[in-house]
């Protein structure tokens, strides 16, 4: 025998006619909720056209095509100083490359063959 509780009974039909008859707002609420909805809504700034831009000189182009003055510095100063090294060839640095390597390089390839890259085995 299945030993039920009666006290819910009352609670458990008010349940049942509720969902068998789903509330619906009323139109008068629905009307005044979208009227506000409409009113509450942003308006949008009238479109004005933007001005053509001004023309820009040729150095101005060149300036901030590398980003400004300061980047244009560096990449200057970088430049000028790769340029003397590699044309004047300071005594100093031919002695360091000479005390590091161990010799003069008469010739030097950076890309490395096949040959160099298979260890040879010797029996």
């Amino acid at each position: 025998m299945q030993d039920r509780d009666t006290e819910f009974d009352d609670l458990d039909a008010l349940f049942s006619a509720a969902r068998a008859r789903p509330a619906q707002p009323s139109e008068a609420l629905m009307g005044r909720v979208l009227s506000d909805a409409v009113a509450l809504q942003p308006v949008s700034p009238a479109f004005v056209a933007a001005a053509a831009p001004a023309p820009v000189g040729l150095w101005r182009g060149v300036i901030e095509f590398f980003g400004g003055f300061g980047a244009l510095a560096g990449m200057g100063s970088a430049a000028a100083a790769g340029l003397l090294i590699g044309f004047v060839q300071p005594t100093g640095l031919s002695d360091l490359s000479a005390a590091l390597i161990g010799g003069q390089i008469d010739s030097l390839s950076l890309m490395p063959s096949l040959e160099d890259m298979i260890p040879e085995v010797t029996p």
